[in-house]
């Protein structure tokens, strides 16, 4: 063997390939061997041009070179091509290793080729031809897709492949690389390496680094408060202006269009709301998308009552109240349209601000009560919505109750007596009610249960519910009072949701004639959707209420506080009647007292004081209404017997 390497040696520095493949074993050797024959011929041909063309020399130097060896870098491949198995098997399996096929490319700048099999190497079949990421499987190994990753913003970087910036964001080319991009990020999404992600993220063009952060804010709501904080700051590190369109995005998404049932996901929508909350530039943002969450959450069952409780105790933090307080102040203190608050806006600033903290007030009074009521099931079991027996209630637990409750009365009153959740003065007062439009994102359910206004009865399956019934029941009872707005019903990308949209009739929309809509007619819209949310809409539904995920009223500000008070008003006035009704059963009652009278005289409005509420009400909840009331005077005959 020594001679064969000795001659091998030899051969390399003269550029005889006859003498160096012998002793090639490896597909790397045997482009070596040929690279090098090659820049040898390459410096021969250079010396041949500095020695006269006279010389005798030149010539013999020139011809003495072997002949039949490729004067090119594709010859070189070519001839790489023509090794078969029987002349070196390791060669011509090695040859087709995707590390090799690369190196080829980029040696012989064949950049569209390497291009084409890096899509047919690191993608799903699916993903092949141009268009939307499918997410589907990659066939590459992790190491694989990294390399291609950097591969491609290598490229991108040295001008081969132009940058999204050049008006070719959509082209073949440019589809590759964010998709070569999309795998690796979701693999570092899969092994959890977090701090990469918007390293690469920041590479995608915007709407495929929308698709992607919508899965990775997603995937982070499993962690802990410190990782998303932290996944947060990266972001803001190397997505720069993205990340509020993202948050945002991420964060309506999950409130519109969260899946599964939708006391189930109440939680999830009300954490997403965290990444509104990191920094105080968001704080703007996190204003209206809790005040939307509230109005949601308000048309819910109990677990949409605790996410609610949840966004405004928990979620938002401590310095966004701070934030909101501070900015108040300088709101009562400023000229209307003057303070850079809210779109250059003062009025709708203060708006806003007035209705998160009427929304606070309310889900606090919420938990109150829920607290209370769950302490009268624990000191007494009979104590309840139908059998208030009070007299084994001990006279220091009564004494307690009583104290909780009447706490809880006076806050009551006050929520119903006060402009709780006003509808007048606000800032899109300027909008026709003929402009209106109102989409609902609901699910149908049992009648609401519970005199304590608790809500829609939990895991409730109603069958042979029908979206064409809904909806020409809405329509009737929209005609009757004006026929100024019509209703539609559609299903909704899940099974068990719908759309339920409200909008201007034909002819309401010129503001004439009979047709012409206004703030009563608005009301009274709202008061149809209540009842149907209430479950009192026809006989046909008289069993059936929706359960609402999303209430969009566009920018009609005050028809979401219409339909929101319809809702809030009644579960109030059952809870302000229950909760006399629970008193009244305790020991200790005060014969000669009159608050139970008061409190019914002024509900209907016959204390001359207050409007009548009895209005909020469905026929279903004035029946509970009456048989609780009932109850409360019989309790409270037999303390003065």
């Amino acid at each position: 063997l020594k001679p064969l390497y000795e001659a091998a040696t030899y051969g390399s520095f003269c550029g005889n390939t006859r003498r160096v493949l012998p002793v090639c074993s490896s597909w790397e050797d045997v482009v070596w061997a040929y690279s090098r024959s090659l820049l040898e011929r390459k410096v021969d041909d250079t010396i041949a041009e500095l020695v006269p063309p006279s010389s005798q020399s030149r010539g013999l130097w020139i011809d003495q070179r072997p002949s039949g060896v490729p004067t090119t870098l594709e010859e070189i491949f070519d001839a790489v091509d023509g090794i078969d198995a029987s002349e070196s098997a390791q060669l011509v399996q090695e040859r087709d290793q995707m590390q090799r096929q690369i190196q080829l490319f980029m040696i012989v700048k064949d950049y569209g080729s390497l291009l084409d099999c890096l899509r047919k190497w690191i993608l799903h079949p699916s993903d092949h031809s141009m268009g939307e990421f499918s997410f589907g499987e990659p066939p590459a190994s992790p190491s694989a897709m990294r390399f291609a990753a950097h591969l491609v913003l290598f490229l991108r970087f040295l001008g081969i492949v132009p940058s999204s910036s050049e008006g070719n964001e959509f082209s073949e080319h440019q589809d590759l690389v964010n998709k070569v991009l999309q795998v690796y990020t979701i693999h570092l999404m899969d092994t959890e390496q977090h701090d990469l992600i918007p390293v690469y993220a920041a590479h995608l063009r915007d709407t495929s680094l929308d698709l992607t952060y919508m899965i990775f804010l997603d995937e982070m709501m499993k962690y802990s408060l410190v990782e998303q904080q932290k996944c947060y700051v990266l972001a803001c590190k190397y997505l720069g202006e993205s990340v509020a369109r993202l948050t945002c995005k991420y964060a309506t998404k999950v409130m519109q269009e969260a899946r599964g049932p939708i006391e189930e996901n109440a939680e999830h929508r009300a954490n997403a709301a965290l990444w509104l909350c990191y920094e105080e530039s968001m704080y703007h943002s996190a204003l209206q998308h809790s005040l939307a969450l509230c109005r949601d959450f308000s048309m819910g069952g109990l677990k949409c009552y605790e996410a609610a409780s949840t966004l405004l105790l928990q979620v938002l933090p401590v310095e966004f109240w701070k934030w909101l307080e501070a900015l108040k102040f300088e709101g009562s203190h400023a000229d209307v349209n003057r303070m850079d608050m809210m779109e250059n806006d003062t009025k709708a600033f203060m708006a806003s601000a007035s209705e998160i903290e009427d929304w606070r007030e309310w889900y606090e009074f919420q938990d109150s009560i829920r607290k209370w009521i769950s302490l009268c099931g624990v000191i007494q079991t009979d104590v309840g919505p139908d059998r208030p027996g009070g007299s084994s209630v001990s006279v220091s637990n009564a004494q307690s109750l009583r104290h909780t409750g009447e706490k809880l009365m006076d806050q009551a009153l006050g929520l119903l007596t006060r402009k709780w959740l006003q509808t007048q003065d606000l800032p899109d007062d300027h909008v026709e009610s003929s402009d209106l439009s109102v989409f609902l994102t609901c699910s149908a359910v049992e009648k609401p249960a519970g005199h304590e206004g608790r809500g829609f009865a939990g895991g409730a399956v109603v069958e042979g519910f029908r979206l064409g019934v809904l909806e020409s029941a809405l329509n009737e009872a929209l005609q009757s009072e004006g026929g100024h707005y019509a209703a539609s019903v559609k299903a909704a990308g899940e099974a068990d949701k719908f759309e339920v949209s409200l909008c201007s009739a034909k002819g309401a929309a010129e503001g004439d004639g009979p047709m012409a809509a206004n703030q009563v007619d608005l009301e009274a819209a709202a008061y149809i959707i209540g009842w149907a949310i209430k479950g009192n809409l026809s006989k046909d539904l008289q069993d059936i209420g929706l359960n609402v995920q999303h209430l969009d009223c566009g920018s009609h500000h005050g028809m979401s506080r219409f339909i929101c008070r319809q809702i809030c008003m009644s579960k109030l006035v059952l809870q302000c009647i229950y909760i006399r009704q629970v008193l009244s059963s305790l020991p200790g009652a005060d014969p000669g007292s009159s608050a139970g009278q008061n409190l019914v005289q002024m509900i209907v409005g016959g204390n001359g004081s207050s409007a009548d509420l009895t209005h909020y009400l469905s026929p279903f909840q004035v029946q509970e209404l009456v048989l609780m009331e009932r109850e409360a005077t019989i309790n409270e005959i037999g303390s003065r017997q």
